[in-house]
């Protein structure tokens, strides 16, 4: 009976995971695109002009980016802080995959996580990830690896990552068979994590364990508009 219900779980969990990414990835085509980035260009070009001229400037959008956390048991609840201002109060307790598609797009580019318990339900939106030491992590990957100037290539990511991903890495390590996704706003890229490794990303260089449980397609490059998005938001 026991090993039923565990059974179950597991199931509900790796049908979770691929419904929150298919949700994500549907964000991230809808931000990460051409006309995405002529507002994102038009607008950070205003606001080199709007130094000088103030009634022509207007906000830059900020694209999306999350840190979601599934199967995460009361006991692992305890290793987080905080959360669920605002609007984002209404979705606690309600069935993730229910509510998924209006809360993802509510709390947009949101600092802290999206908890999930193990009933699949929302336990934090918001909240804070305490308790994470990455020094373990890193001394576990050294010696599998080897030393490696840049700790975030040590992890298994392609390059230097915000803090977004190492906590989202690190957290999957302590809270083992947790599954945990991110949306980089930098890059757009796509993570799935377990039991401190990346199982499946967009981005082919970084290193992935064991046989992908998510397939994804080739990312697109960043677009010259991006850069000038970028270059437009630099000091002058």
């Amino acid at each position: 009976m026991g090993l039923g219900k565990g059974k179950h779980k597991k199931n509900v969990q790796k049908g979770l995971l691929f419904k929150t990414v298919k949700e994500i990835d549907q964000i991230r085509k809808k931000h990460f695109g051409l006309s995405y980035d002529i507002k994102h260009a038009a607008a950070s070009a205003s606001r080199v002009v709007g130094r000088f001229v103030s009634y022509v400037q207007f906000d830059t959008p900020k694209k999306p980016a999350y840190l979601v956390l599934l199967g995460v048991s009361e006991e692992s609840l305890r290793d987080t802080h905080n959360g669920a201002v605002g609007i984002a109060t209404k979705y606690l307790g309600k069935p993730f995959a229910k509510v998924m598609p209006q809360l993802l797009e509510d709390i947009g580019n949101c600092d802290g996580a999206v908890i999930v318990n193990q009933e699949g339900k929302v336990a934090r939106v918001g909240a804070q990830l305490t308790n994470l030491d990455t020094k373990k992590l890193l001394s576990l990957r050294k010696k599998e690896f080897g030393k490696k100037e840049n700790p975030a290539v040590l992890l298994g990511f392609c390059g230097e990552v915000g803090t977004r991903h190492t906590s989202a890495i690190v957290a999957s390590y302590k809270h083992q068979g947790v599954q945990v996704v991110t949306l980089s706003e930098e890059s757009g890229d796509i993570r799935v994590y377990e039991n401190g490794t990346i199982i499946a990303s967009t981005n082919r260089k970084d290193r992935i364990t064991g046989r992908p449980k998510v397939h994804f397609k080739e990312p697109k490059q960043v677009s010259p508009l991006e850069k000038i998005a970028e270059l437009a938001t630099m000091s002058i």
